[in-house]
């Protein structure tokens, strides 16, 4: 099992997914990079945290979430393919882990883009528009994302077919359904000390723990596409809570106000609609946003959207009469008619006509009925103006004791540095500081303890606050663990893991030496130093090796060839008596060459042997030579041929004598 950040996954997940990079770490899951071996193809894993799946309660709400989430089948929306759990060791305890596989989506988030100054007008829309085509998809599901964000939406690169077309490119919306698990599962996140719902795209509704639907995702992107266009978010604040705060209860300037880029009244309006703080006074549905943005782009103004600047000053009165209501939604300008407050603010001759003062008792005399009225207007604007001081320093001191009573307790960032993660992690969390992990090389710090944390030691922190602390990974160069070398795969991966690197992908190659399945090596090769992280890539032994072309040679070249370092196989000679190969030199092998063969294996080779020459017989001068040259004479015809010519030897000393007689 090897570590990634914090987080312990097996290095094959269900028997298909092999375990890869990490791509990133976030307060609810970890994410890696991963292959499908069934299907050959990249994916997305996302591992719920170790912490949140000791939570029986999270734990069913992320797998019901995740198999939800899994039907949704959109364009701009991330993918789930797959879900399932796999058990880890914590403690003494075994925990099972949910796990989502998803489309890996290559590409950059929308925050990073933002951060790079890269979104102009023309792509805000553009990305806007997707965003709320994919929230309009998933609430037609049933689905309310919890947790719009720049995080949270990915920019593809831009296709031929995008530039061709002049379009940015395609958005990706990830993480449907992973807040409402968490939302919902209660206990979870009071141990992990996690907010919901990012603070800066928070909903009023959200931020008051109120029942959300479809209308506060539409919130949620309002602030977004304010963000894109402005150049910074609609409110800010140095803590989540007065975030949140200002959420309920201040007006945002319009975008057009910030932005670099000149805003037309029409989407200034729009946008403003969307951050309406009552949910009946939004838009009622993500598609219909989108299309208020598509027809703001074209200069139209649809009847329902006021001017911004009319929003307002609308909002300013109601939010000024209302504000003893605290944690109240703030009034809407439709509310603040119903309610009087702007008529205080009228001149109160405006109240009645010249013929109702009339019947008041003033006759027919109109100078007198108008000096009345304007004391009587006068008498009215100063009841009026003391009413609201006095409930200006009621609500005042509401606030301040409330402000008193709220007060988050603050703490000194104690000294954890060269504490190992777990440790700094303890005393941190018992101060109640939430927080984020990073890791940073160090030739000094060992690997898994603490570097550094920010806010530095010594400051002071909210309870609630986050720091950052940031663990040594070990030294940026390493060097490539030697030894491997006709070692298991298995313990190669674990070896390379734990020296701070990250096994790669595995090839085989022929080796007479080395059994089929172990390593042969790895590249780069043992000994090498390398940057820390870097992916090694696993050489493994087919166990086999390439026959040698044989035939032609001479016997001992062909031996030498067998038995060479790269081949080490075995001989076996043949002989063959012929007159038609030089003798001594291969005419045939029982492998043919160029083929693979398991290591070890004989081949049998056949060596060309000449044939023995035969000895021509010794003829008497008297013989006949044809009968020699034709015949092999048996043994019964040499004692026949013998008996037959005695006589005429006999016969020829009589011839002779006669010859001498004469």
């Amino acid at each position: 099992m090897g570590e990634y950040m914090d987080q312990q996954v097996p290095e094959t997940i269900d028997q298909r997914y092999e375990v890869g990079a990490l791509i990133g770490s976030g307060a609810m899951a970890t994410v890696y990079e991963a292959v499908d071996t069934r299907l050959g193809r990249k994916v997305a894993l996302k591992v719920l945290r170790t912490e949140h799946a000791q939570d029986v309660i999270f734990r069913a709400r992320f797998q019901r979430e995740a198999e939800a989430v899994a039907a949704l089948n959109h364009r701009s929306i991330v993918g789930v393919y797959d879900t399932g759990s796999f058990d880890i060791q914590v403690g003494s305890s075994e925990v099972s882990v949910p796990f989502m596989v998803m489309e890996l989506v290559q590409g950059t988030t929308l925050r990073e883009a933002m951060s790079h100054g890269e979104v102009d007008q023309a792509q805000a829309l553009a990305y806007g528009v997707q965003i709320l085509e994919a929230l309009d998809y998933s609430h037609s599901a049933g689905i309310v994302h919890r947790d719009i964000k720049p995080a949270n939406v990915m920019i593809l690169p831009q296709t031929a077919e995008d530039r061709k077309l002049g379009e940015p490119g395609q958005i990706k919306v990830m993480d449907f359904g992973i807040a409402r698990a968490a939302e919902e599962a209660g206990d979870a996140l009071t141990k992990a000390n996690t907010v919901m719902g990012t603070a800066r795209y928070i909903s009023p509704e959200q931020a008051r723990g109120e029942t959300v639907d479809a209308r506060s995702d539409v919130y949620s992107a309002a602030c977004v596409v304010y963000e894109m266009l402005a150049g910074r978010s609609p409110f800010d604040a140095p803590t989540n809570v007065e975030l949140a705060g200002k959420h309920l209860s201040e007006t945002p300037q319009p975008p057009s106000a910030y932005a670099s880029e000149e805003i037309s009244p029409a989407l200034d309006a729009a946008v403003l609609k969307g951050l309406a703080k009552n949910p009946t006074s939004r838009y009622q549905s993500a598609g219909e946003f989108a299309s208020a943005l598509k027809d703001a782009e074209s200069g139209i103004l649809t009847g329902d959207d006021q001017d911004p600047t009319e929003a307002t000053a609308a909002f300013s009165a109601a939010t000024l009469g209302a504000g003893a209501a605290a944690g109240a939604v703030a009034a809407t300008p439709r509310e603040t008619e119903e309610a009087g407050i702007g008529s205080f603010f009228d001149n109160a001759q405006s109240e009645y006509s010249d013929e109702e003062l009339y019947g008041y008792g003033y006759g027919q005399d109109p100078a007198k009925a108008r000096k009345k009225r304007r004391r009587s207007a006068w008498g009215k604007a100063l009841t009026t103006l003391l009413i609201l001081l006095l409930a200006a320093f009621g609500v005042s001191s509401v606030l301040y004791y409330q402000a008193k009573l709220n007060e988050v307790p603050v703490h000194v960032v104690p000294a954890v540095q060269g504490l190992t993660k777990e440790e700094a992690e303890t005393q941190l969390r018992n101060l109640n500081f939430a927080l984020k992990f990073e890791e940073e090389h160090s030739d000094t710090i060992p690997k898994g303890s603490v570097i550094k944390t920010s806010p530095v030691t010594g400051l002071e922190a909210e309870e609630g606050s986050e720091i950052v602390v940031t663990v040594s990974s070990g030294p940026a160069v390493l060097t490539v663990p030697a030894n491997l070398e006709g070692q298991s795969e298995q313990y190669v991966r674990e070896t390379l893991t734990n020296a701070g690197f990250i096994p790669g992908r595995t090839t085989t190659v022929n080796s007479p030496t080395v059994p089929a399945g172990m390593v042969v090596g790895v590249t780069p090769g043992s000994g090498e130093q390398v940057d820390a992280g870097a992916t090694i890539d696993i050489i493994l032994s087919n166990g086999k090796v390439e026959v040698p072309s044989l035939v032609g040679l001479s016997r001992d070249a062909a031996i030498a060839a067998l038995t060479a370092s790269d081949t080490l196989l075995s001989t076996n000679i043949e002989t063959v008596t012929t007159a038609a190969q030089p003798a001594g030199t291969v005419i045939s092998q029982s492998a043919t060459a160029g083929t693979l063969i398991e290591q070890g294996s004989t081949v049998t080779i056949r060596v060309a042997v000449a044939p023995v020459a035969t000895a021509a017989p010794t003829l008497a001068p008297t013989a006949a030579p044809t009968a020699v040259a034709t015949t092999a004479p048996t043994a019964a015809a040499t004692a026949q041929a013998t008996q037959q010519t005695a006589p005429t030897a006999q016969a020829t000393p009589s011839a002779r004598a006669n010859d001498n007689n004469d």
